[in-house]
């Protein structure tokens, strides 16, 4: 039996963020990260909280700040609720050969980080349709 569970469709990454996974994936827990992976794709995930005190614009402010310079294809835009930003970068993991793709989903309480790294340019759609599907549910009641 494989050691690591297989998703794909709907998955819920915690128990308010989720994405649309294109086909089967791989999945395990390293680093405190959830990893997902398939062939020519890794896909890390990390989600940290929103400061009651601090808005979606300021906390993707620090992300911006702390961005490689190097960066590339970078955009932002509010949807569903959410407030998107992603950049490309070419890295020495990958050799430099294809770039990775990085995308932030800010809500109000929390935001998610998807670094994707490609083993070839062809994945690259794919990998935007995941950052795009990127989803939350609240379920903290405000009073």
């Amino acid at each position: 039996m494989d050691q690591y569970p297989e998703r794909s469709g709907h998955y819920k990454l915690t128990e308010e963020w989720s994405v649309e996974l294109p086909s089967e994936f791989k999945c395990r827990i390293e680093d405190e990260d959830l990893v997902l992976w398939q062939q020519d794709m890794t896909i890390w995930c990390s989600v940290w909280g929103i400061e009651p005190e601090e808005t979606r614009e300021e906390a993707l402010a620090w992300v911006e700040e702390e961005q490689a310079e190097d960066a590339f294809d970078v955009a932002k835009k509010d949807q569903n609720g959410l407030l998107l930003y992603h950049y490309r970068l070419l890295e020495e993991t990958n050799d430099y050969r294809v770039a990775s793709l990085y995308c932030f989903a800010f809500s109000h309480s929390s935001y998610i980080q998807l670094g994707i790294y490609l083993d070839e340019e062809t994945r690259f759609e794919d990998a935007q349709r995941i950052c795009e599907s990127i989803c939350f549910v609240n379920h903290q009641t405000l009073h």
